[in-house]
């Protein structure tokens, strides 16, 4: 008879063990890249871990839980179930999470729904960065998170982002030439680069008073979310647009156009020659489903009132729809297009009304997903104010930028 504690401890462990025996057994798989040794300590790691696995299995196997006060399991407030699948969006592991801040500590009370959520791996990429937090950070947490890194972070949202864990190499294809045959049949042909993204810590921290939190967990945590999300956002928007690989593992895709032979350029008036100009700059399919990005205040004092040859207004007014890139459907984005073709607003633009267009899609970011939270209560004790600091993994960089991308900024001459 185990509790629902060791039940899940084991479960926890074995998740674990689950995903080092399917890396081990990869490895194994392209041993000839190894030595002898590093082979035979694979192999030797692969049955200890397996060994282990067949044990928890007979542990768990027709598990009986261990009846506490008569009801048999772990509820949540409503008198809902919390099981492995389902104990992050609950309240009572959501309450729990942050009393332990609270508390430095976890309570016996709380330790039960607590160990659903103890984090089995703390490291989060490839060059060892550790997570922070010992728990995974509740459902609800993450989602107000993430909802306003949608809003301050438009940019950051609709740029191409894949979760792999750590450090990664794609392979990315590009269409060469087409090649025909002696019997007219025309082949397709492409190259595939290998990209290596690696990523980096994305840090917001902000410092509360912890009167905030005793009055009410739920308030406390959506005024957190709001705050953390909000200059995540902002950062990695930054990154995207100006990051370095030389400071960061970003690699912005302006940084990038202006890297030696620069693709940068100059307008002194914009008008529909020139708004022509930079519409044809880039070729199908990157300017069929191209972007403009750009300030706000640039659009208004730019584009809003710009005509065409004959007259016609060139900027129009569509209902926001889901999946255009910088909308979504918490009523933020741009409903404005150019020509056709969509806006986004950022404030991130580093030169004089600069304007950013091209494919948002062939910019690539890795982005762990594991968003973590921690706080250190010792820094500001003496005041009473908790330092609180949330964090996410990610880096990314553009495929083919100067092909993809064009960027003009104001210049008076």
């Amino acid at each position: 008879m185990l509790s629902q504690k060791v039940i899940a401890e084991l479960k926890r462990e074995q998740t674990e063990l689950e995903s080092k025996r399917s890396e081990l057994k990869e490895k194994c798989k392209n041993h000839r890249d190894m030595s002898s040794e590093d082979f035979g300590a694979d192999v030797d790691n692969l049955r200890t871990v397996s060994t282990r696995l067949d044990a928890i299995g007979e542990e768990l196997k027709d598990t009986v839980v261990e009846k506490r006060g008569g009801l048999g399991m772990l509820k949540d407030i409503k008198g809902t179930e919390i099981t492995q699948e389902n104990y992050r969006s609950s309240s009572k592991y959501r309450d729990a999470f942050y009393r332990s801040f609270l508390n430095s500590k976890v309570s016996e009370e709380d330790s039960e729904v607590m160990v659903f959520g103890k984090r089995a791996v703390t490291s989060m990429n490839g060059d060892g960065a550790t997570a922070g937090s010992e728990y995974l950070v509740p459902d609800t947490t993450l989602n107000n998170v993430y909802s306003v890194i949608k809003q301050y972070g438009k940019l950051y949202s609709a740029i191409t982002k894949f979760g792999f864990t750590g450090d990664v190499s794609l392979p990315i294809g590009t269409a060469d030439a087409p090649t025909t045959n002696e019997e007219g049949i025309t082949d397709l042909t492409f190259t595939f680069t290998e990209v290596k993204i690696s990523q980096q810590a994305v840090v917001a921290t902000i410092t509360v008073k912890n009167l905030l939190l005793r009055n009410s967990i739920p308030a406390f945590e959506k005024y957190l979310s709001m705050e953390i999300g909000k200059y995540i956002g902002m950062l990695c928007e930054n990154y995207v647009l100006n990051g370095s690989l030389t400071n960061s593992n970003f690699e912005g895709i302006i940084t990038a156009l202006k890297t030696a032979p620069s693709a940068a350029k100059t307008y002194s008036l914009l008008d529909w020659a020139k708004l022509a100009e930079i519409i044809g700059s880039l070729e199908s399919p990157y300017g069929d489903q191209a972007t403009y990005v750009m300030k706000r205040s640039t659009f208004f004092k730019r584009f809003f009132a710009l005509t065409d040859s004959v007259g016609k207004p060139l900027v129009t007014i569509a209902p926001v729809i889901q999946g255009l890139p910088g909308q979504d459907n918490y009523g933020t984005a741009t409903p404005y297009l150019i020509a056709g073709q969509p806006v986004l607003f950022t404030s991130q633009i580093p030169d004089e009304d600069g304007i950013l267009y091209g494919d948002l899609s062939t910019y690539i970011v890795n982005e762990s997903e594991s968003f973590t939270m921690e706080s250190n209560t010792s820094e500001k004790f003496s005041e009473d104010k908790t330092v609180w600091r949330g964090k996410l993994y990610s880096g990314g960089k553009g495929i083919f930028p100067k092909s993809t991308f064009v960027y003009y900024s104001y210049s008076a001459t």
